[in-house]
């Protein structure tokens, strides 16, 4: 009895010290950068990618979605804490980058991005993780103005 007592102690302080149970839920982390988009969310993307292995070209995530002509919309990206490389996030129109929150001549970053919609069409939002490294990240599409 006194083994399975033990046993059981042990597997509760593991699970209670345990990374993995710390870590935020997907929920979590959508409402927390919900929060920083500061908007009426429209959409939401939770976004896993690999590490590029060597010789290869680092792997993006790709997503198309309507937006409406005359609405202003602010696309937010918030890069998960445990990813080994920062996220940012471009948006395109019919291949045309109408949108970023990365500016490569500096190499700076931002959180979040507005963007007049002067046409209704399908856009695409590209995340990518910078020098190809593994990472997480939230991409938040709210609506600013109608």
């Amino acid at each position: 009895m006194k083994k399975l007592f033990f046993f059981t102690l042990v597997l509760f302080t593991a699970a209670f010290f345990s990374e993995s149970l710390k870590a935020q839920t997907e929920a979590q982390k959508i409402e927390l950068c919900s929060r920083v988009a500061n908007a009426t969310m429209v959409n939401n993307y939770v976004v896993q990618l690999p590490a590029a292995r060597e010789g290869e070209r680092a792997q993006d995530f790709k997503q198309a979605f309507g937006l409406r002509a005359g609405n202003k919309y602010r696309i937010t990206i918030c890069t998960d804490e445990e990813s080994d490389g920062e996220a940012y996030v471009r948006l395109m129109d019919a291949g045309k980058l109408v949108g970023t929150s990365y500016d490569t001549q500096t190499g700076r970053t931002v959180q979040s991005f507005d963007f007049d919609c002067t046409k209704t069409a399908a856009y695409v939002i590209i995340v990518a993780i910078k020098d190809g490294k593994e990472g997480a990240a939230v991409i938040i599409v709210s609506l600013l103005t109608k």
